[in-house]
């Protein structure tokens, strides 16, 4: 029974919905605050997530050449329209887009549902059966995802469905995956993962608008190439 996974879900459901009843309640400056508090914590997990690696130059490798891909098959742009689509539908009568509620939205998607942590909790859990990691990050995405629902709504709690289907797709495939990936290959995934939450954070700071989903791919290169780097220079 995937109960981390589960939970996770349920939290992002339960902050979406929770933000959205309460945005009213919810005073401007927390709205315009804790964002970037999140941020920072995004900052700060993704340095931590980062230092595990211990092949840095296949994670780099997997980074460029997987946002590469990413820009290729325009995965941000692909997903920005498909969001703009669920936003109309779920706010019906809406005059205009909102770009900063489309972008948020898409940094939270690859916040919630493809994480490096939360992917390899998924794995772990279906291998083993703990899901201390999913449950640490149950308690954060309920804050946060609580908090961007008080400013983009109630679409934050669909990423609850992206999120279950991701993670259950790792939980299923535990059995086969994790008797072949060792300690270095693990660690590497992690800091890949690592980098891309920093730049998360950076967006969500707004510093710098860089495209997250286009990086997505480098998630399913690092292994890999982590594995041929090892081969060759061990």
């Amino acid at each position: 029974m995937p109960i981390g996974i589960i939970t996770n879900c349920l939290a992002i459901l339960f902050g979406g919905l929770i933000g959205t009843i309460g945005r009213k309640v919810v005073p401007e400056r927390l709205k315009q605050k804790l964002p970037v508090v999140f941020a920072g914590c995004a900052l700060a997990l993704g340095i931590t997530l980062v230092i595990e690696v211990k092949n840095l130059a296949p994670v780099v490798l997997a980074i460029i050449v997987g946002t590469a891909i990413g820009e290729l098959l325009r995965i941000e742009d692909r997903l920005h329209n498909m969001t703009v689509i669920l936003q109309n539908r779920i706010v019906k009568g809406r005059s205009s887009i909102d770009e900063k509620a489309v972008n948020e939205f898409l940094t939270l998607l690859v916040l919630f549902s493809f994480s490096a942590g939360g992917i390899f909790g998924a794995l772990q859990e279906g291998m083993t059966g703990d899901n201390t990691f999913l449950m640490v990050k149950s308690i954060l995405d309920l804050f946060t995802s609580l908090i961007f629902a008080t400013t983009i709504g109630i679409i934050v709690s669909a990423l609850s469905v992206s999120t279950f289907v991701v993670y259950i797709l790792f939980y299923l495939l535990a059995s086969v995956l994790m008797p072949i990936v060792n300690e270095t290959m693990a660690a590497d995934f992690i800091g890949c993962g690592g980098i891309l939450v920093l730049f998360i954070g950076i967006r969500m700071m707004e510093l710098k608008e860089i495209p997250v989903a286009n990086t997505l791919p480098s998630m399913l290169l690092v292994m890999p190439l982590s594995w041929i780097w090892t081969q060759i220079f061990r």
